[in-house]
């Protein structure tokens, strides 16, 4: 489900000369999050977050602890992710081909990406846009007979790398009759004797034939969904994003109220 994603108001805040106020935006920053180091530098803190813009305009090097890096309250575990996104607009693409998506983590992220201000992260885990960066789907191979399959025979992924698991499927089931040695008719096991011969009397049992397919799991990445530049996230942004409209003043509001 698709939701807007208003750029807060208190995050408009900064002015429009804030580039003018950074001096040096390739400098390296160090941040304590949790105790947990992260070094990085002042433009790929500022470029996608408002809450960074602010904090890191004006005289932020008072604020230093004694180490010359900066406290952040949150989790180290959900800020790396929240970093890796900053300086390269990839987002957390966090799929197992077992497990799946971790939804814990993804739930993690999101609070955090809400209070950094970062909204094209926070639009692409709120939208669960994460789903769609893979599709799945299911191929086929040729069928095979009992007769074709040997003992102990395991699935191979043999069209690409694009095939994650295979296994064999069932099809269809023939009986037929199939005469059977009268020396060893309890067990149906193959008999030993050199003179043994089938007579046109001998018994006859059901025998169960088979037909096998072989089929696989495709996965595909879809590019355009895995990072904020592409063109199927930019079309989605486009539908949904849109700009807190700022408060209406009070005279206005009270001539509205009359009519």
């Amino acid at each position: 489900m698709d939701s807007n994603v208003p750029v807060p108001v208190d995050h408009q805040l900064a002015p429009p000369q804030y580039n003018e106020l950074i001096s040096n935006p390739l400098e390296k920053i160090t941040l304590d999050v949790g105790g947990h180091k992260f070094t990085t530098t002042i433009n790929s803190l500022t470029t996608k977050s408002f809450f960074f813009k602010l904090l890191l305009q004006g005289d932020w090097r008072s604020s230093l602890q004694e180490d010359q890096s900066i406290f952040i309250d949150s989790d180290p575990e959900a800020f790396r992710h929240i970093l890796q996104y900053l300086r390269r607009g990839v987002f957390p693409l966090l799929y197992d081909q077992k497990k799946g998506h971790n939804y814990k983590l993804y739930a993690d992220i999101l609070a955090e990406a809400k209070h950094f201000g970062i909204p094209k992260l926070e639009c692409w885990l709120n939208d669960q846009l994460y789903l769609r960066c893979i599709t799945s789907s299911t191929v086929w191979s040729s069928a095979y007979k009992n007769d074709r399959i040997p003992t102990g025979f395991q699935t191979t992924s043999i069209w690409g790398s694009d095939v994650t698991s295979t296994q064999l499927v069932q099809q269809d089931v023939n009986t037929v009759k199939t005469p059977i040695c009268p020396h060893l008719a309890e067990d149906r096991s193959p008999c030993p004797k050199r003179s043994c011969y089938l007579s046109l009397g001998t018994m006859q049992d059901n025998v169960e034939k088979y037909r096998w397919s072989e089929v696989g799991r495709s996965i595909r990445f879809i590019q355009g969904w895995c990072s904020d530049s592409g063109k199927e996230f930019m079309e989605h942004w486009g539908r949904v994003s849109r700009v807190a409209p700022p408060p209406k003043p009070e005279s206005q509001r009270t001539v509205q109220t009359k009519q």
